[in-house]
C-alpha cells in the first residue's frame, strides 16, 4: 500500500466541494483570517476523506464497484488495499469525525443546539446513503442531498444564531446543487449500469451504440438546474446586489448553459469526456454564490485555493485533471 492509494479510496480530489460547502456560509458573519476558520476548514478536509472513503468502501464490500468495470482500476477493488485495513481506518475515522464536529460546535458555535441538530442529520443521512441507499433506492438523491444541505446549515450555524433569509437560500441553493450533482451528472456516468437507483432508466436515457439518448432526462437536467442558478442565484444576489456581483452572476449563468447543453443533448457517449463535464460543471456550481455572499477577497482566495488543489490532487492521485471514478 502506498499513501497515494489511500487518498483515492478517500477520493481527496473533490474535498474543496465539502470544505467550501462549509466555510462559506460559516464566513457569511464571521473573519476568514482566524484560527476558528482554519480549524473548521482543516475538519471539514478529514471529514471529505473519510465521509468519501466510507462511500467507496460499502459501495466494494456490497459488491457494487466489483462489478463496475470503470472502478476495476480503484485500489479496494484492485486489492492494493485490503478490507480489513480499509474497514479499520475509515470507521474508525468516522467515529473520530463525530467527536471533533461534537467538539468544533460546542467550541465555535452561536447556536450549539442547532449546530449539533445539523451534525446528526448531516451524519445520518450520509451514512444512509453510503450504506446502501445510493444503490438500491430510486429516491437515492433526496438523502445525500439533505446531508450536504444539513452540512451547509452546520457551518451556518457556527457562525449564526439563527437561520436568516440568505441562510434559507443558501441551503435552498445547496439542496439542489447536490440534487442536480447526484440525480443527473452521478446517474449519467453510470448510465450504462442500469443501476435500480438510477432514475435517469426511468425517464428513458439510455446509451446505445456509443450514443446518449436522454428521452424525459432532458426536461429533468433543465428544470433542476435552472432553479439551481438562474431562480436561486438571483434571489440570493437580491440579498447583496451591487453590479459588480450581478455581473459574476450574469457570466456563470451562460456559462452554466453552454455546459448543461453538453450535459443533456442526444451526442456520442465518451465517459472519460462525460467526467470532464461533469467535474466542470460542479466547479461552476459551486463557486457561483461564493462571490455573491462573501467579500471579493476572500471569495477569490476560496476559489483559487478549490481549483488549484483540485487540479494538482487530481494529477497526482489520477494522472489527468479530472477524476478517475
Amino acid at each position: 500500500m502506498r499513501i497515494h492509494e489511500w487518498f483515492q479510496l478517500f477520493r481527496a480530489q473533490t474535498a474543496p466541494a465539502t470544505i467550501l460547502l462549509i466555510l462559506v456560509p460559516y464566513l457569511t458573519n464571521t473573519t476568514m483570517f482566524s484560527f476558528g476558520t482554519l480549524a473548521i476548514g482543516l475538519f471539514a478536509l478529514f471529514v471529505h476523506w473519510i465521509s468519501f472513503g466510507h462511500n467507496s468502501l460499502m459501495d466494494t464490500a456490497m459488491g457494487y464497484d466489483l462489478r463496475d468495470p470503470a472502478k476495476s482500476h480503484h485500489p479496494l477493488v484492485a486489492g492494493r488495499i485490503s478490507m480489513s485495513a480499509a474497514h479499520n481506518v475509515i470507521h474508525w475515522g468516522l467515529c473520530v469525525s463525530a467527536v471533533l464536529a461534537i467538539l468544533i460546535s460546542l467550541v465555535f458555535s452561536t447556536n450549539s443546539t442547532l449546530a449539533l441538530i445539523s451534525i446528526f442529520l448531516w451524519f445520518v443521512f450520509g451514512y444512509a446513503y453510503n450504506s446502501g441507499l445510493s444503490k438500491e433506492c430510486l429516491l437515492s438523491f433526496l438523502p445525500i442531498s439533505i446531508c450536504f444541505t444539513a452540512m451547509g446549515a452546520w457551518g451556518w450555524f457556527l457562525s449564526h444564531n439563527s437561520l436568516d433569509r440568505l441562510g434559507w437560500l443558501l441551503l435552498a441553493y445547496f439542496f439542489v446543487t447536490i440534487l442536480f450533482q447526484i440525480s443527473c451528472s452521478g446517474h449519467l456516468k453510470e448510465l450504462e449500469l442500469k443501476e435500480r437507483s438510477n432514475i435517469l432508466v426511468k425517464m428513458g436515457a439510455r446509451v446505445e451504440k456509443g450514443k446518449f439518448f436522454p428521452g424525459y432526462s432532458f426536461a429533468y437536467g433543465l428544470v433542476v438546474k435552472l432553479i439551481n442558478i438562474p431562480v436561486l442565484g438571483s434571489l440570493i444576489l437580491y440579498e447583496n446586489l451591487d453590479f459588480s456581483r450581478a455581473s459574476w452572476l450574469g457570466v456563470m449563468v451562460v456559462i452554466t448553459s453552454v455546459v448543461l447543453v453538453y450535459l443533456i443533448c442526444p451526442r456520442r457517449y465518451d465517459r472519460p469526456r462525460e467526467l470532464q463535464k461533469m467535474s466542470i460543471m460542479e466547479i461552476l456550481t459551486i463557486y457561483t454564490p461564493i462571490p455573491l455572499v462573501l467579500p471579493w477577497i476572500e471569495a477569490c482566495i476560496l476559489m483559487l485555493f478549490g481549483l488549484a488543489y483540485f487540479v494538482l490532487v487530481n494529477k497526482v492521485l489520477w494522472g489527468v485533471e479530472y477524476p478517475r471514478v
